[in-house]
């Protein structure tokens, strides 16, 4: 499958997981990745640390082309939807889309009670159109990736397995904490790789057809006058746990 990722990487590591993960597999041909979110000088010097793969900002022209000239089958928005929107805008055609972004409900995550996901908030606009001018796109929600948090050990799986995200992981731990998370609920979850994952094995996620609409503050909610989209409902979490282990070589023994 080639395969393209849109990403604000940089702040939490789970896209960088992603990255490294798609990377690592060998169904995957990574044709590409897309900054998003403005600093875009430090998002693709970032992956272009993680990954050999073209590295284009989100800012730049050219991404359209890019794009295009990539030809990928599968693109993975997994930051705000801003690039997303504004390539389709364009004209320029995507592949078929999947992302994660979104809330159903309201979930408790970072010592708050949230029914807005970053995402979506950061620019619901480009989460409406995205929602209204691409087919039928499969959503990973936050109320289903919040089954993906990883414990103690798991996470020093992972980072035995890849060292090279230790710093990303330890700098995002203490700015929980710097943003006043309770200790019992900083954590590192696998939001963006879940989303990954739903390209590679579709055994992971329990998925069903909605209509859902985009309200002005971020809100997924559904809507009888809704786009149709596929959204997540339940996962196997113990699965992707292992499957994303497994990818980064994490001696799980």
């Amino acid at each position: 499958m080639r395969l393209w990722i849109d990403t604000d990487v940089g702040d939490d590591p789970d896209d960088a997981i992603t990255l490294l993960c798609a990377a690592a597999s060998p169904t995957v041909e990574f044709v590409g990745v897309s900054t998003v979110d403005g600093d875009h000088d430090r998002r693709a010097a970032t992956a272009r640390s993680l990954v050999d793969a073209p590295v284009v900002r989100g800012d730049d022209p050219a991404l359209g082309r890019a794009v295009a000239d990539a030809a990928p089958e599968a693109f993975l928005a997994i930051g705000p939807l801003t690039n997303v929107a504004a390539l389709v805008a364009n004209g320029t055609e995507l592949p078929p889309l999947t992302l994660m972004g979104g809330v159903l409900g309201t979930v408790r995550h970072w010592g708050h009670d949230l029914d807005v996901e970053h995402n979506f908030g950061r620019d619901p606009a480009a989460a409406s159109v995205t929602l209204r001018r691409c087919s039928s796109p499969l959503i990973v929600p936050l109320n289903v990736t919040l089954a993906t948090r990883l414990a103690p050990d798991q996470l020093e799986q992972l980072l035995r397995g890849a060292p090279a995200l230790r710093a990303h992981v330890e700098t995002f731990l203490d700015l929980q904490g710097t943003f006043g998370v309770p200790p019992s609920e900083r954590a590192v979850f696998l939001h963006d790789p879940l989303a990954l994952l739903a390209l590679l094995d579709r055994n992971v996620l329990e998925v069903e057809e909605r209509l859902l609409a985009v309200q002005a503050q971020g809100q997924l909610v559904e809507a009888t006058d809704g786009a149709a989209a596929r959204v997540a409902v339940g996962v196997d979490e113990q699965r992707v746990v292992e499957l994303v282990l497994a990818l980064l070589g994490a001696d799980v023994g």
